[in-house]
C-alpha cells in the first residue's frame, strides 16, 4: 500500500461524470438506509431480511438477527454491506487525492465523511488492513482505494471483517435474546407511532446535514 502519486487534484467534466457513476450505487444504498429506517416497524417482523437489505446498521442487524436464520442473515448482511465497497475502492484508486477535493467541493471541507477520512488516513500506511478489517465502512473503503491497496487484499480483508461483524452481532442477539425479543415486540406493538418517530428522525438528520453543508 502506497499513497497515490496523483498530483492533479482537479477533475475535468469527464472525470466528474465518472466519479458520479462510481458513487451512484453507494449513494443509492445510503438513501435506501433512510427508507429502511422509516419502514423498520413494518418490515421487522414480516420481512427482516428485506429490512437489512435496505438498512444494515448495527441496531437493525441486531433486531433482524433475532428474526432470521443464521445462514440467511449472513448471506444477505454480507451482500448488503459489501455491495458499495468495491465502487468506493475503485473510486479512490482511479482518482486518488482528487476524490477528497471533489467531495470537499460538493459537501464542504468540514463534512463528517471527510473528517472521518482525515482521522483515519494518518494511521492507514501502518495499520491499514487492521482498520479495514475492524471498520470496513464507506470512509475506510474510499481511503483504501486512495492508498492503492491491492484489490485482492482489499476484498479478502473487507469480507473477513464484514463476516466477523455479522457473526458477532448474531451471537450478541442470541445471548441477549430476551431484551432483543422484547424490543422487537415493542416496535411491532407500537408500529404506527414508531414509524412517525422514524420519519421525524430522518427529517431531522436530513435537515442537519443540509444545514452543515450550507454553513460550510
Amino acid at each position: 500500500m502506497t499513497e497515490s502519486d496523483t498530483s492533479n487534484t482537479k477533475l475535468d467534466p469527464r472525470d466528474r461524470r465518472r466519479v458520479k457513476q462510481l458513487a451512484a450505487i453507494p449513494l443509492a444504498l445510503a438513501l435506501a438506509a433512510y427508507l429502511g429506517q422509516i419502514l423498520t416497524s413494518v418490515l421487522l417482523s414480516s420481512q427482516p431480511l428485506l429490512l437489512i437489505s435496505l438498512n444494515a446498521t448495527d441496531p437493525m442487524l441486531l433486531l433482524a438477527a433475532h428474526q432470521t436464520e443464521a445462514i440467511a442473515f449472513l448471506i444477505v448482511g454480507t451482500v448488503r454491506l459489501f455491495a458499495p465497497d468495491l465502487f468506493l475502492h475503485q473510486l479512490g484508486r482511479e482518482f486518488g487525492p482528487a476524490t477528497k477535493e471533489y467531495l470537499k467541493s460538493e459537501f464542504g471541507p468540514h463534512n463528517g465523511f471527510l473528517r472521518t477520512i482525515k482521522a483515519l488516513e494518518r494511521w492507514f500506511p501502518r495499520v491499514g488492513w487492521v482498520l479495514l478489517f475492524a471498520i470496513p465502512g464507506y470512509p475506510m473503503c474510499l481511503l483504501a482505494g486512495i492508498a492503492r491497496m491491492r484489490r485482492t487484499l482489499f476484498i479478502v480483508v473487507n469480507l473477513a471483517g464484514t463476516v466477523s461483524r455479522l457473526l458477532l452481532i448474531y451471537w450478541v442477539s442470541s445471548v441477549f435474546e430476551g431484551p432483543v425479543g422484547a424490543s422487537v415486540r415493542f416496535i411491532s406493538r407500537f408500529s404506527l407511532p414508531f414509524t412517525f418517530a422514524m420519519v421525524a428522525l430522518v427529517m431531522l438528520q436530513s435537515s442537519r446535514g443540509k444545514k452543515r453543508t450550507s454553513e460550510e
